[in-house]
């Protein structure tokens, strides 16, 4: 069982003017400078996309989308002004409906709590520099791994070394603890403190930006039907990262040899590790090279 909220505007006469669909459909005429091509992305008639804007732009009054004529790329459509601004507060206000009504469920139907630690710590020696914060399909790889996990869990933070990566992170709302500190160790261990009381807590890459979120939502999902196993991701029986370790681990993971993660304790007690399996190597794949970020970005 899950909340699920959805966001729906209506005009004065009762009738939906805006959601979910129509904001998906603003997003990719940004992304693709068509309403047209918009509308075959979503597999949608453009008569229907077109339909949708109208309806909404009389109900706000005032422009969402804005053509351009001819011009060397044969013109297209934009979004306004004020229509990038409504898209943005919808945007807002929707994710803040969502992170609220998930807290009220917690609330009153308390069950499994989930923290999440983003290992963004590495120092990107072979790669030639932060890794972290290298583009990938035009954003720094480590927006990868917080877009896989938002949303997912009930507290989550990354644990960076790194100026940059948190000042980024930052600026998106998501908590960061700063260190210095060396070890590999060091990272769970400040991460773990910074969830705080939480049932169980998921260590996720920041390095791997094929990982999806559905991935991430399927290892949750798991962890709460059986809380007390660790479970990590696989592909073809060969275990690998993210991670999620039930409460019991804690004081190990807090207490892990210098230079070590939390995989030593997996090896440790191999009876209670359970995989998830993914269908994509690829998936689990670090970047640790300037060669191998170039092979995920073009698959």
């Amino acid at each position: 069982m899950k909340p699920v909220t959805k966001i729906q505007f209506f005009d004065e006469n009762g009738e939906k003017f805006f959601g979910e669909g129509p904001c998906r459909l603003l997003e990719k005429v940004e992304e693709t400078g068509s309403l047209r091509c918009a509308a075959a992305s979503m597999e949608m008639a453009y008569s229907k996309a077109l339909k949708l804007v109208k309806q909404a732009e009389k109900a706000l009054g005032f422009p969402l989308t804005q053509r351009s004529v001819g011009g060397r790329d044969g013109g297209g459509s934009s979004l306004t002004p004020e229509g990038r601004a409504f898209l943005m507060q919808y945007e807002a206000y929707r994710d803040a409906c969502i992170q609220t009504n998930r807290e009220l469920y917690a609330q009153y139907f308390p069950g499994k709590t989930v923290g999440c630690v983003i290992m963004a710590s590495g120092m990107g020696k072979r790669f030639g520099g932060n890794k972290l914060m290298a583009d990938f399909g035009g954003q720094p790889m480590i927006a990868r791994s917080l877009a896989a996990t938002e949303g997912l869990v009930d507290r989550r933070v990354v644990v960076t070394r790194h100026e940059d990566v948190a000042a980024y992170c930052r600026e998106r709302e998501v908590e960061v603890v700063l260190h210095s500190l060396p070890n590999r160790n060091d990272t769970v261990r400040l991460g773990l403190e910074a969830v705080g009381n939480v049932d169980g807590c998921l260590f996720c890459p920041g390095d791997q930006p094929l990982l999806r979120k559905e991935t991430i939502e399927a290892l949750v999902n798991a962890w709460k039907r059986e809380p007390d196993f660790i479970w990590r991701t696989a592909f073809e029986d060969q275990p690998g990262a993210p991670i999620l370790f039930p409460k019991w681990a804690f004081p190990e993971l807090l207490t892990l040899p210098e230079g070590k993660g939390g995989g030593i304790l997996a090896k440790e007690y191999p009876e209670r590790v359970r995989l998830h399996p993914v269908r994509d190597k690829f998936e689990l794949v670090d970047v640790d090279t300037q060669e191998t970020l170039r092979e995920l970005a073009e698959r």
